[in-house]
């Protein structure tokens, strides 16, 4: 005889519609979903695990009377026509395991009496590119010096995927009070980043698909909306009005003006050597192109030219790395790996110092950071060693 449990019909239908799934979405587990839903049918405790692992709510949430308040926040869309029109299950769930953590961070830092930076002090209402981006790079408080030395690892070895670059721009906005996460499932056409403005730890969350140079671009495009005290979803879109005054913010905090001119521009047999100031800033040739574009120091023919053979380029590459993955399982990470990309490096290391100073338990910590006890030396190594 199969027990059957005594749950709230709208708790299954609110997960569903948050988790965004239709019925037509739903596997054949979940095929009695509509009877359950309508009160007709109540669901097995099995059922009830099957819910929890397709909508990522555990199986008492649909015994609940009432389901969790919303925040209130309102995500702008600087998205263009082509995109999604609603957010996946995948990117609903990133949102809400970013919340997840902002809340756990903020009970913890309540409990030892930790300082949160207050970031309203920083909303302007700046509309000039220039200003506001020396704005926020005296915010950063950031020499273009330190920045210049993180294209070399601990070995003094260069590292021309800039992957230094992201890490440690990454690590100062987290000392800064600003929340960094990673996607993991997201696809790249969805968006490229999106930001949640709260005064105390606003997020940015970045999409892990993306290229390195991306996701260094993306930070700063999304930290313009923080600046502006909005919370945004974005694509990075050149051609919306708000998206390409963010474009601009970014590019001149990475690549700032007064370092940027004839004098100091590298050269190569005559031309511009677009990737030696790429690796110098730590940013894509073509923010490079944009930004020399505008300061008048190139033309807007070699603008173009060089912007369809960069796109050109990056095309291939990209063309060889999928033909590359379909032949390999290369591009995947290990458990560790990926707490310290999606999670953030900051937030582990939060809970694994709380954890280790008694100040939650050891089911807390397995289960605010989703990582297996057995294996917390491991990370403990990664992130501390």
């Amino acid at each position: 005889m199969t027990y059957r449990v005594k749950v709230n019909p709208k708790m299954i239908k609110w997960a569903r519609l948050d988790a965004g799934y239709s019925f037509e979405d739903l596997p054949q587990t979940l095929k009695n979903a509509p009877k359950w839903e309508s009160g007709d049918l109540l669901p097995s405790w099995n059922d009830l695990r099957n819910l929890a692992d397709k909508y990522k709510r555990p199986p008492v949430f649909y015994l609940m009377d009432d389901p969790p308040e919303d925040d209130g926040l309102d995500i702008i869309e600087f998205r263009s026509d082509e995109r999604i029109e609603n957010f996946s299950p995948e990117l609903r769930l990133e949102i809400r395991k970013a919340k997840y953590r902002r809340n756990i961070l903020i009970n913890l830092s309540s409990e030892i009496s930790k300082d949160i930076p207050d970031f309203s002090k920083n909303i302007t209402n700046e509309n000039n590119p220039d200003k506001l981006a020396r704005k926020v790079r005296k915010f950063l408080d950031i020499s273009l010096k330190t920045q210049q030395k993180w294209l070399f690892n601990s070995k003094d070895e260069k590292k021309y995927d800039h992957s230094i670059f992201l890490y440690e721009w990454k690590e100062l906005l987290a000392d800064l009070g600003i929340l960094i996460f990673e996607t993991e499932k997201v696809e790249e056409k969805e968006m490229s980043g999106l930001c949640l403005y709260y005064d105390k730890y606003p997020i940015i969350i970045l999409n892990g698909k993306n290229k390195q140079n991306r996701r260094i671009f993306t930070i700063m495009h999304e930290l313009t909306h923080l600046f502006g005290g909005k919370s945004a979803i974005c694509d990075v879109d050149e051609y919306n009005k708000k998206e390409a005054f963010c474009n601009k913010v970014a590019a001149r905090i990475l690549v700032p003006q007064n370092t940027l001119n004839e004098e100091n521009i590298y050269y190569k047999n005559g031309k511009v050597n677009y990737s030696g100031l790429s690796h110098l800033y730590g940013v894509s040739q073509q923010v490079i192109v944009y930004r020399l574009s505008d300061l008048n120091i190139i033309s807007k023919n070699e603008k173009i030219s060089k912007i369809n053979d960069i796109k050109a380029n990056n095309n291939r590459k990209k063309q060889k790395e999928l033909e590359r993955a379909k032949k390999t399982q290369w591009g995947s990470l290990g458990h560790v790996s990926k707490k310290k990309k999606y999670d953030g490096e900051f937030y582990s290391r939060f809970i694994l110092n709380a954890y280790e100073n008694n100040i939650i338990s050891s089911s807390k910590l397995m289960r605010y950071l989703d990582f297996p006890i057995e294996k917390i030396e491991i990370l403990h190594e990664e992130l501390f060693g």
